[in-house]
């Protein structure tokens, strides 16, 4: 009854943000749309407490689809990283070879390309998988900025290709962090909702490059 309750909910939340078109139902929707699994269980758990009067109503369904305070988005606006970065270590040289940020590409010396789309920024606090955090990872300030970024088909009808750098999976996300002369790079399997939930396996792998 309560996956029902749930659904209907979720499809009410996609006719009411079609009727408002305003800032927050725009923005409210970008959220369901690119973190749908954690904005679905939200709506779920409002669902379920209509039936106790627990649900607080509209206010209560906009509070179950809201992001999390913490998360920042990509601003258009911000510097696009760009230039040749090479290999800093031997497992990233083997591996990825040098990699070139050309607009919103990462093109790879193994002769990969990843087209991407800015997904959202997160802090260096935050863990990508479970119990794993990129300050952890890298080294990092607890408020480093990690710019994350949606691996997108390189034109309309076509899918995203399996990658040797994911192992033979199909990669979905990319994580950033640029220092200096330095960027390190984290890519993630599709359909992974990178966070404190996402299995470790989610990840591909890590690697690190300095400007040449």
């Amino acid at each position: 009854m309560k996956r029902l309750a749930g659904a209907l909910a979720f499809l009410c939340l996609v006719l009411f943000l079609l009727a408002i078109e305003n800032r927050h139902a725009i923005e409210a929707w970008r959220a369901v749309r690119d973190e749908a699994v954690p904005a679905a269980g939200r709506v779920a758990d409002w669902a379920g407490r209509l039936p106790s009067g627990a649900a607080d109503g509209l206010s209560g369904l906009r509070t179950a689809v809201a992001t999390d305070p913490g998360i920042v988005a990509a601003d258009a606006t911000d510097a696009m990283l760009a230039g040749e970065y090479g290999p800093t270590d031997e497992a990233t040289r083997v591996t990825a070879g040098a990699v070139a940020f050309v607009g919103a590409d990462l093109r790879f010396d193994r002769g990969e390309t990843f087209h991407t789309r800015p997904l959202r920024i997160a802090a260096g606090r935050e863990a990508f998988v479970a119990g794993q955090t990129y300050a952890g990872r890298w080294g990092a300030p607890a408020d480093a900025q990690i710019e994350l970024r949606r691996i997108v088909p390189a034109a309309h009808g076509r899918t995203v290709a399996a990658s040797a750098l994911c192992g033979g999976a199909t990669p979905g996300v990319v994580a950033l962090l640029h220092r200096q002369n330095q960027v390190d790079v984290l890519i993630f399997r599709a359909r992974t909702v990178v966070g404190p939930d996402a299995a470790p396996s989610a990840l591909c792998g890590a690697w690190s490059f300095r400007q040449r």
